[in-house]
């Protein structure tokens, strides 16, 4: 597959395109990522990615600057800008630089994947790779297939989901995403970047709910996470340390004071714990439970969450599907009706697009 460097210093914007875009089913995945030139440039040096994502506008080197470091030392990488501007200047600095195609914020997912099509062939040809052949270290010892391993995109997205709706369960992702990733070598270059991006999932965070970087640590910000994950020598130590990381954001985040917006947002959450399994159940009628206009509410939903009200409705509604599941003897039908399905194909469907398994897939697997 083809690997990718994003950089850019939004939080926010490096989340959107790790997560929202479906890059393994198009030949890709994020080996890195970066909040500056500098950082990118390290990075690059480490994972040598086939194609670089870079927003013009950065501290200390610029995209322009940054681009054309990255050319003299890799030369046959593929650089994209993306960024605000839409001035030909900068059109004119990206040719001259042999930037290969541009986008212009904001764009959605369907225009992302329209550049990677055009792009692809600027990309080397990759060596034939068996996806059912297992992988070997330098010292000839077999390693597990990736083919074999499960979507991370998925737990990827259920920690920033649980994360941003405060979810109990986030924790349990955290754990379950680094066992996941401990069928690999301790070491392996594509379980580092899958590290790294557990890691900037919560600093991310953080930064979003201004948490300062220098109090997710006991002491203090004067090491990168990186140089903090490189001091550890086995999986179970990863855990225990990203666990560690995770309480602590937890624990700052519930230590925040309130705002009416936060209280809003959280009796919403109740309102909808309290009604989930009513198939009627609507972003119109939260506000009525709420007491407030529906557009307001929607604002707040997007400021505290970064998710809209349905998109909570639905969180809920699978969570506590999962936990019927898991009790069994029941039929697929009820199960879908108890949390506010009328339709059960529709109700696999939406559980599949979760948790990327069908609910009898999940049941079977917990059943083992």
């Amino acid at each position: 597959m083809y690997k990718v460097m994003i950089v850019d210093d939004e939080p926010l914007f490096r989340d959107f395109l790790r997560i929202k875009i479906d890059w393994e089913s198009h030949g890709f995945r994020v080996c890195c990522e970066a909040r500056n030139g500098q950082e990118a440039l390290q990075e690059a040096e480490r994972h040598q990615p086939h194609l670089a994502l870079v927003d013009i506008n950065m501290p200390f080197i610029d995209g322009i600057e940054l681009a054309e470091r990255l050319k003299v030392k890799f030369e046959r990488i593929v650089i994209v800008f993306i960024s605000g501007h839409n001035e030909f200047e900068y059109l004119q600095k990206a040719v001259r630089t042999g930037v290969q195609d541009y986008l212009l914020k904001p764009f959605n997912a369907e225009e992302m994947l329209s550049m990677l099509e055009r792009i692809k062939a600027k990309l080397p040809v990759l060596p034939q790779e068996s996806e059912s052949a297992e992988l070997r270290g330098q010292d000839g010892e077999v390693l597990h297939s990736r083919a074999g391993m499960p979507d991370l995109g998925h737990l990827r997205d259920a920690v920033v989901l649980d994360l941003r709706m405060k979810d109990s369960e986030t924790l349990e992702e955290v754990r379950k995403a680094i066992r996941q990733l401990s069928k690999y070598k301790w070491g392996d270059e594509y379980a580092d970047a899958m590290l790294m991006g557990i890691v900037s999932l919560a600093l991310s965070f953080a930064s979003e709910r201004g948490i300062p970087y220098d109090q997710l640590w006991e002491n203090g910000g004067d090491k990168s996470p990186y140089e903090r994950l490189r001091e550890l020598d086995s999986w179970e130590a990863a855990e225990g340390w990203m666990l560690a990381l995770y309480r602590k954001l937890i624990l700052l985040m519930e230590n925040m004071r309130p705002t009416k917006a936060s209280n809003l947002f959280a009796a919403a959450i109740n309102y909808i714990e309290e009604h989930y399994a009513d198939a009627e159940l609507s972003a119109e009628q939260v506000s009525c439970g709420v007491f407030v206009d529906p557009s307001y509410l929607r604002r707040v939903f997007r400021k505290e969450s970064g998710f809209s009200i349905v998109d909570h409705i639905t969180h809920i509604r699978m969570k506590k599907a999962k936990e019927l599941l898991l009790k069994g003897n029941r039929k697929l039908s009820e199960i879908a009706e108890s949390v506010g399905y009328s339709d059960p194909n529709y109700f696999s469907k939406c559980f599949k697009k979760r948790f990327g398994m069908t609910p009898t897939e999940y049941e079977q697997l917990k059943k083992r």
